[in-house]
């Protein structure tokens, strides 16, 4: 089984949106790697908490880190820059993980497009077809599903829209 955990940037609306953009990015890998891959993250943290102070209860968003650091200003903003570009790499070195990106350009879209939900269909059909296809890097089993995990979004109208895909 394939594990995708799928986070969200920028609004979803289009009139008087903050955002030009709304982004979907999926992390997904194999059942058989997640012990491995939580392991290195935990290793990140404990990096991160012996080099620059930031605790391992404390979010990880590097919008936050850029923009707004709230408490963690007390963190240099080299150091939090920094802290962006050792996470990368860390990601980059974990061979079994993929990634999918959606990103929706809302300029001159339709009044009636619907941000949302275009962008949850074409991530979770960039998901089935890559599992089909058998394109995820690392292990597999022959009848591989897959699960989506996410925060809370627009949890009702994301569980509509699920439902709508399976009957399809």
């Amino acid at each position: 089984m394939y594990l995708m955990y799928v986070d969200e940037s920028g609004d979803s609306g289009l009139v008087r949106s903050p955002t030009r953009y709304f982004v979907l990015t999926g992390i997904v890998l194999h059942e058989l790697r997640w012990r491995d891959t939580l392991d290195n993250l935990i290793t990140f943290r404990k990096a991160m908490r012996n080099s620059f102070g930031l605790k391992l209860r404390e979010e990880f968003h590097a919008a936050k880190l850029v923009n707004n650091p709230k408490e963690l200003v007390r963190i240099k903003r080299h150091h939090r820059l920094e802290m962006i570009k050792l996470f990368a790499e860390t990601l980059a070195k974990i061979s079994d993980l993929n990634i999918i990106n959606v990103v929706v350009d809302k300029q001159g879209k339709n009044p009636g497009y619907d941000v949302f939900e275009n962008a949850w269909k074409a991530l979770i059909q960039r998901f089935e077809n890559t599992m089909s296809y058998r394109n995820f890097r690392g292990p597999a089993n022959p009848d591989d599903r897959g699960m989506i995990i996410c925060d809370h979004t627009q949890d009702k109208k994301l569980f509509s829209l699920v439902r709508k895909i399976e009957v399809v």
